[in-house]
């Protein structure tokens, strides 16, 4: 007999966090629970014995991910959830929760069916969200996904997709986590950083079984005391493994072994025909009754008591009325015990059995079982046709699977086109535009290329211009490149192509034209675009064509009308389910609105795009590149700690180089501004190994050239800093965004300022700067537009070429309209200096006293350094005492004093986060520095040395 305990032992505290959150749900709040730990160590138990006797009569809906097919069937468990619901409350009544007109949740189960001819992958998503919502309005629900280290790609991004957005009713999401050593890649460990940075989702990792433990699940599957010394033995040979002290309590005093060994004994005498059901079991697992007779050859009676049987033997459980082994340990060891040729011949039995009694497995377990028995004409047509089903699920991560496998078994079928009805370059297509729309970009070029090198131009000039289309968009999303691909693909299209597919190639190559300055050549091709998106009526491809040309519109400087664009673009975008095209709305949006000076909006802007990428699961790609326009705008607006905040946030996602580099470019000039020298030289460091090594990234590149500059510039080394200057004019000029084009200008009109300042009696260095103030000149006048934010960028490099104290007040008022307030309290510097210079004392003591109070309040300590000297040799030191309040000896910033404060009264980094409302990640990383700046060891010790200098409130009683 299979030894199992008849009760959970060791686990009280994960016990009670489960039941808490059950609780928070029966509040009408949901909750979302990981539980995670390695094989063996007992979540499926734990989450079973939790919700067998919960309070309230919750509905409790599961389903499993299968390992069979894992990559290439989507959403798995939901379809189990789903059918759960049905078999529970009735087909009517589930109808009567959905759309009415057709559900996507048709494509699930024909009884709910028939689905839309065509919608966007959003509509699955909301309505199992909202169904799962209209469902708790009457009773508290619970939805468990177990197994979800072999969900395929559509069930995570679903999982996660209800953790972030169940807000709207009382549900507690379940899912059970397989982690042990997951390597840094492993899409389960991105799902487990993501959701473990909400504070509605609780995880619950189970540790090993300590020795006393141990001894209390042996008594209690033995009914009696255990022995101590066996109890130390098990202990020490499971390592507190519960399934492994199971396995070797029955083993008695077998000489050591390996454990999945153990496991395999326990299945080794098993009678006859419950040994065979369960080797059929192991090659098949979540299989129906009436498969598993037809794979065995056995009389139904016969199944029904080997499975009897071997479910008391806990061997094997149901879930949503099929049968699975009872753990994926025990499976595997069953599995691998097969010898080769058993495996293929039951994987043929298998596909033979479902393609005549189980229609809803004729899929993609269907195609993995004729392909592990090495029937490549039977696989190849099931797999093209899931494929198909995937893709109409926009469930692409499966789809590119399948059609991997369609791939990859071509070349051992007998006569694969005619098996498909599709030719390879063909096939290849279909891979390639999966991988494009699954974010596999770098795959998508490999296919693309593969299939344009088996076709003739000549012969095929529609599919070759189609496939040079979609690998310059991969090629974009990869390196920046890929117009030549396009503009190739257009050349290529014969005068009778279709106009639907000449219009999306122009508006993709007026998309990449945007990226790379050409916007003439953009504006043609979007307006072409446009053009026949009117006569087509095709608002696909209408939202793109004006996405682009309400980004040039904005360029031109005219942000009204092109927010207008901007909107219309928007909404047809999501109406048409383009999500790429609707969040880009959002980050091109506002960048214009950041490059007009319009900072505050275009925060907000990109704060809504960002909640609206999480919620659609992009958080780590469009979310990223929204973050970057978000934390821009924070930084002109003088809001550095949030915007660092925002910057550390995203980048805890994992984002890609390009959008990594765009991130820390901010975090590298808020650290120069502050005088972090050490935090920005490892922030250069790191962006100039990226512009090393980056083929494209040209704006990325623009920015450290910028930074390089004004480093250079402040650390007195002024020639070094005119030949980074040097470098970049010319290209600038040519082919730099305007407002990096004016940052450059006024980085170089300043560093013109030092070096005449530094030597002020030397005749070539006069000639050499009065030569550079002239290109500097230039430059700014050549940079296009007219917004408020490039006319201060203007007014301050004349007024940096020019030292004359109204030009300086024309600029500071600039700045000071816009809200940029590091910007203006530069200018009011400079402005003093000059005033100074002139023996203005009264013009400078105003001046300076406006930016010493925005110099402190931002923290920028090299400014307040040149305030201070400047204070000091105008002996205006009234200034400076009236300002002293806004420093502290230690150089902490404003957020780092928020922290402390909190950190003083005793809270832990999650507390302090709550109060603050940032991530316990920033909050680590800013006590990690409060330590460091105050020179002390731990918390303890920062809090005393912060009440000795003043620096948090004195603790007493609080008044009411």
């Amino acid at each position: 007999m299979t030894v199992v305990s008849p009760v959970l032992v060791g686990r009280e505290t994960e016990t009670a966090a489960l039941r808490s959150a059950y609780e928070r749900v029966r509040s009408g709040r949901p909750a979302t629970v990981l539980v995670t730990g390695e094989a063996g160590i007992g979540k499926s138990r734990l989450v079973a014995d939790v919700l067998r006797d919960l309070p309230g009569e919750p509905l409790v809906l599961t389903g499993a991910c299968l390992e069979l097919g894992a990559e290439g069937a989507p959403y798995v468990p939901f379809v189990a959830v789903v059918r759960g619901l049905v078999r529970r409350i009735g087909r009517d009544a589930v109808l009567e929760l959905l759309p009415p007109g057709g559900s996507a949740l048709g494509d699930w189960l024909p009884e709910l069916g028939p689905a839309p001819a065509r919608y966007p992958r959003t509509r699955l998503l909301e309505e199992m969200l909202g169904l799962a919502v209209r469902v708790a309005e009457t009773r508290p629900l619970v939805l468990v996904v177990e197994d979800l280290h072999w969900a395929d790609a559509s069930t995570r991004e679903l999982f996660a997709y209800l953790a972030r957005n169940l807000a709207g009713g009382p549900v507690l999401l379940v899912g059970t986590l397989r982690t042990g050593e997951l390597p840094a890649t492993d899409t389960n460990r991105r799902l487990l950083a993501e959701l473990g940075r909400r504070e509605d989702v609780l995880r619950v990792g189970l540790e090993a079984l300590t020795g006393r433990q141990v001894a209390d699940l042996l008594a209690a599957i033995d009914g009696r005391p255990a022995e101590p010394e066996r109890s130390r033995r098990i202990h020490r040979r499971s390592g507190g493994n519960p399934m492994f002290v199971e396995a070797l309590s029955e083993a008695g005093e077998a000489p050591a072994e390996d454990l999945r060994g153990l496991l395999l004994a326990r299945t080794a005498e098993l009678p006859e025909p419950a040994g065979e059901l369960l080797s059929a079991l192991a090659v098949g697992d979540g299989t129906a009754e009436t498969v598993l007779g037809a794979v065995c050859a056995l009389p139904e009676q016969q199944v029904r008591r080997a499975l009897h049987d071997l479910a008391e033997r806990r061997l094997v459980a149901v879930r949503d009325e099929r049968y699975t082994i009872r753990h994926d340990l025990i499976r595997e060891a069953v599995y691998d015990a097969l010898l080769p040729g058993e495996r293929r011949r039951l994987h043929r039995r298998f596909a033979v059995a479902l393609s005549e009694h189980d229609p809803v497995g004729v899929g993609t377990a269907l195609a993995e079982h004729w392909t592990a028995a090495g029937e490549a004409d039977a696989a190849l047509p099931v797999a093209w046709r899931a494929a198909a089903g995937a893709a109409r699920q926009h469930a692409y991560d499966e789809q590119l699977h399948l059609l991997g496998l369609v791939l990859e078994q071509w070349d051992r079928a007998t006569d694969p086109t005619a098996l498909v009805g599709a030719d390879h370059p063909t096939v290849l297509e279909h891979a390639a535009r999966a991988a494009f729309a699954a974010g596999h970009s770098g795959r998508g070029v490999a296919l693309s290329a593969t299939a344009l090198d088996e076709l003739d131009p000549t012969a095929e000039p529609e599919q070759v211009a189609r496939l040079l289309g979609l690998r310059g968009q991969l090629r974009h999303r990869v390196d920046g490149t890929g117009a030549e691909d396009l503009a190739a693909a257009v050349a290529l299209l014969p005068p009778g192509a279709r106009m639907e597919l000449c219009g999306r190639l122009l508006a993709a190559l007026a998309f990449v034209g945007v990226g790379a300055h050409r916007h003439d050549q953009s504006r043609r091709y979007a307006t072409e675009a446009l053009h026949l998106a009117d006569e087509l009526d095709d608002d696909g491809l209408r939202a793109p064509a004006l996405l682009v040309l309400a980004t040039l519109r904005g360029a031109e400087g005219d942000p009204d009308r092109a927010s207008d664009d901007f909107a219309a673009a928007r909404r047809l975008a999501w109406h048409e389910g383009d999500e790429h095209t609707f969040l880009t709305t959002f980050q091109w949006e506002a960048l214009m609105l950041g490059a007009a000076g319009r900072y505050a909006a275009a925060a907000d802007l990109a704060n809504e795009g960002q909640r609206t990428a999480e919620r659609l699961g992009h958080a780590r790609s469009r979310g990223t590149m929204l973050a970057v326009a978000r934390g821009m705008s924070l930084r002109s607006l003088g809001r550095w700690d949030e915007a660092i905040d925002v910057v550390e946030e995203a980048l805890a996602d994992g984002p890609p180089p390009m959008y990594a580099a765009a991130l820390r470019l901010i975090s590298a000039d808020i650290a120069r501004s502050r005088g972090e020298t050490d935090r920005f030289e490892l922030l250069l460091r790191q962006l100039v190994e990226f512009a090393r090594h980056a083929l494209a990234a040209e704006e990325v590149k623009a920015e450290i050239a910028v930074q390089r500059l004004e480093w250079a510039t402040g650390q007195g080394e002024h020639e070094a800093a005119d030949r980074i200057l040097a470098e970049h004019l010319a290209a600038a000029r040519a082919a730099w965004l305007p407002p990096q084009a004016m940052r450059l200008a006024l980085a170089g009109a300043r560093l013109q300022r030092a070096r005449r300042a530094a030597a002020p009696r030397s005749r070539p260095v006069a000639a050499a700067v009065a030569a550079r103030f002239a290109e500097l000149a230039a430059l700014a006048g050549a940079v296009p537009g007219a917004s408020p934010g490039l006319a201060a960028y203007r007014l301050a490099c004349a007024a940096t070429a020019g030292d004359d104290l109204p030009a300086w007040d024309r600029a500071a008022a600039a700045w000071r309209e816009l809200g940029n307030t590091y910007e203006t309290a530069l200018v009011l510097t400079d402005a003093a200096g000059s005033a100074l210079a002139s023996n203005n004392r009264p013009g400078a003591r105003y001046r300076l006293r406006e930016a010493r109070a925005l110099a402190g309040e931002l923290g920028a300590a090299p400014l307040l350094a040149r305030i201070d000297d400047l204070l000091h040799r105008g002996r205006l030191t009234d200034v400076a005492a009236a300002g002293s309040a806004a420093a502290n000896e230690f150089g902490l910033t404003s957020r780092e004093l928020d922290v402390l404060r909190v950190l003083a009264r005793g809270r832990s980094n999650a507390q302090i986060a709550a109060e603050l409302f940032v991530s316990a990640n920033t909050v680590a990383t800013h006590v990690a520095r409060i330590l460091g700046k105050l020179g002390v060891t731990s918390r303890t010790e920062a809090a005393a040395k912060a009440h000795e200098h003043g620096l948090v409130a004195p603790t007493g009683p609080r008044g009411g």
